[in-house]
């Protein structure tokens, strides 16, 4: 029997026993760990250890070298990974940045490594320069080679790897890599980088790849296609606000490692000669912070709400970098670091998912080009002005805290303006709603089935069995439109005031006969509005049964001629004491079923068993007993 091809033995196979996938992680781990072996050994060879060096500065222009080619090279990359065989482009871009190691090595002095002459900077920012430009063709290039190595199924997965494993390298290669050049020397940190490089380079030789075709190309020409992608974005405001979002962070990123120097030298009191690596371990904090974050955020498991949680953790992310300009205590700002980065990478990857689920396929990797090319813009100037700003050191805090400060307020209007806005009648209204949706989605998991069966307009009697005391809140997360719910007046408390202003309960007093409190409802209906009952008239708690069904909303259905939507609400948390619905985290479900209308020759006790009858069929087998 023929063997089978690479592509197809990789569709069954799962990654961890993927070689070629092995052979890609740990070659963009090494890659990862030598750009910050370079960057380490330039700051050494410019003189930030010196006490005369301005290290911000110094930090700035190795920074502002690095990413200036991206500004070019990172769309000829692109076409570079459509036009020849990317493994072996992968190849030379790790072989050639060995190559410029070595040749930096003939820039470090004979014995202990100090700095160079100030006029042979020229060729350290050439040096770092050159490594930009086949590390802006390898990046797009290996994006485009992850498809060709995995299926579509681990596609996700493989890109969510291969993104941490990159930002683990940085981390460790800024920590690992700063101690060894400063126990070693520049130049044995150099030689470690070149045996990272084509050691590990040659690893893309060994490739197993799916064959890749030429799709149909769009024989436009390229700046007329980025040109639409610009004019999409213009016309899109949101997208349009996400980009911006987008541009801000990355100033914001490199404002915050531009002042690392800065925080070491005048707010923690370094030493000259012990700045860089300083620099290095607030850095890989920082790094193992952003990691941490994403694996928070993949952790949550959703995408709902994202765009007022983007606010809140640029809002952290800000006051982390305003208590870092003013603290004092190098352990402490370690640890202001890590929730920097927490929070910072938070953000940027519910801006990203916001960004992909607002630009249509058909011109999405358009808008991130145009979006790349626009914080990969600002992160050159930012760092430009940085290396040319005279007296960087002393300037660099408080240009931290008024970024921090603008990223404070574009949170807090913001926040303001998602938390205002949704499909509710009022503004307290949707920010309620919105933060119920919130708290229901990460500490209850809540998921949902059938909301398409609630109606848009028009007087709905939404039905549910009655477990623990947050029904109300899950019933009203997944729904567009307002519930009112029916409550007696005694429980209606005083200190919730702005709460039932909001949600504008139907309070019944005890006393009121039931012809009264029946007409109040009916009332509501005629209204066009959703109304929620719990047919039982008590809680479940811990006993989960559902109970006989009172017939009262027979007679209520009967007058409103209302649709019934019946819902089924499991997996709340099993406890007596009304708070611990509330404290306890759980994975709740609800199901909602079709909408109807019963027949119009029930009983009020007819209608009523034919609703529980439905309630128990939309709990199905995985549900509680229901008592019959």
């Amino acid at each position: 029997m023929s063997k089978l091809p690479a592509y197809a033995e990789a569709a069954h196979t799962p990654l961890w026993r993927n070689v070629s996938f092995a052979l890609m992680w740990s070659s963009v781990a090494a890659s990862g760990f030598g750009d910050r072996l370079i960057q380490l050994a330039a700051w050494k060879l410019l003189g930030m250890d010196l006490a005369e060096a301005q290290a911000s500065s110094i930090q700035a222009g190795v920074y502002f070298f690095f990413f200036l080619p991206y500004l070019v090279f990172g769309p000829l990359g692109g076409w570079l990974a459509d036009s020849l065989p990317r493994k072996w482009v992968l190849l030379g871009c790790d072989e050639v940045r060995g190559l410029l190691l070595l040749w930096a090595m003939v820039l470090v002095p004979p014995g202990v490594a100090v700095a160079i002459p100030g006029d042979h900077h020229w060729k350290v920012y050439s040096l770092i320069a050159a490594v930009g430009v086949f590390a802006a063709i390898f990046s797009p290039t290996r994006n485009a080679t992850i498809p060709q190595i995995v299926p579509t199924r681990q596609l996700q997965a493989a890109n969510a790897i291969v993104s941490g494993i990159a930002v683990v390298a940085s981390m460790i290669g800024l920590l690992i890599g700063g101690w060894f050049v400063s126990k070693w020397s520049v130049k044995w940190g150099l030689v470690l980088g070149v045996i990272l490089y084509m050691g590990s380079g040659t690893f893309w030789a060994f490739l197993r790849l799916r064959p890749h075709e030429a799709l149909t190309r769009d024989t436009t020409p390229q700046w007329q296609r980025m040109a639409r992608a610009v004019s999409f974005i213009g016309r899109h405001r949101p997208v349009l606000e996400l980009v911006l979002l987008s541009v801000l962070f990355w100033v914001a990123a490199n404002v915050f490692v531009g002042a690392l120097a800065a925080l070491s030298k005048n707010r923690y009191g370094i030493g000259n000669e012990q700045v860089a690596a300083a620099i290095a371990v607030l850095g890989g904090v920082t790094g193992f912070g952003m990691l941490t974050g994403s694996l928070a955020l993949a952790a949550l498991g959703t995408r709902r709400e994202s765009a007022w949680t983007a606010m809140i953790a640029i809002g952290l992310c800000a006051l982390t970098m305003l208590a870092m300009a003013v603290n004092s205590s190098f352990t402490v700002g370690l640890g202001l670091a890590f929730f920097t980065g927490f929070f910072g990478n938070a953000a940027m990857i519910v801006t990203a998912t916001l960004t992909q689920s607002l630009a249509p396929v058909y011109i999405c990797g358009r808008v991130f080009g145009v979006r790349e090319l626009m914080t990969t813009f600002s992160a050159v100037v930012v760092n430009l002005v940085v290396w040319r700003m005279p007296d960087a050191d002393a300037w660099m805090i408080p240009v931290l805290c008024a970024t921090a400060g603008l990223m404070c307020v574009v949170a807090i209007y913001g926040l303001g303006r998602e938390l205002r806005g949704g499909p509710l009648p009022t503004a307290r209204t949707n920010a309620l709603w919105h933060i119920t949706r919130l708290y229901c989605l990460v500490w209850h998991r809540l998921k949902w089935e059938g909301r398409h069966h609630i109606p848009a307009d028009g007087p709905v009697i939404l039905a549910a069995n009655h477990t623990t005391g947050i029904d109300g809140l899950v019933l009203q997360a997944p729904v567009p439109r307002l519930i009112r719910w029916v409550m007696l007046t005694k429980y209606l408390y005083r200190g919730a005031n702005f709460v039932w202003k909001a949600i504008e309960p139907i309070d019944l007093e005890g006393s009121d006969s039931d012809r009264t409190q029946i007409r109040r409802i009916v009332q509501a209906l005629g209204q066009g509005q959703i109304i929620g009952f719990f047919p039982e008239g008590r809680l479940q708690r811990e006993n989960r049964v559902l109970g006989d069904f009172e017939p009262g909303i027979g007679l209520i259905v009967r007058r409103s001629e209302a649709v019934i939507v019946p819902a089924w609400i499991e997996g709340t948390p099993r406890a007596h004491g009304m708070i611990w619905h509330f404290l306890r985290p759980s994975r709740t479900t609800v199901k909602f079923g079709p909408a109807y209308r019963p027949d119009p020759g029930w009983s009020y006790e007819q209608i009523a068993l034919d609703l529980r009858a439905r309630m128990v069929e939309l709990a199905g087998n995985g549900g509680v007993p229901v008592g019959i």
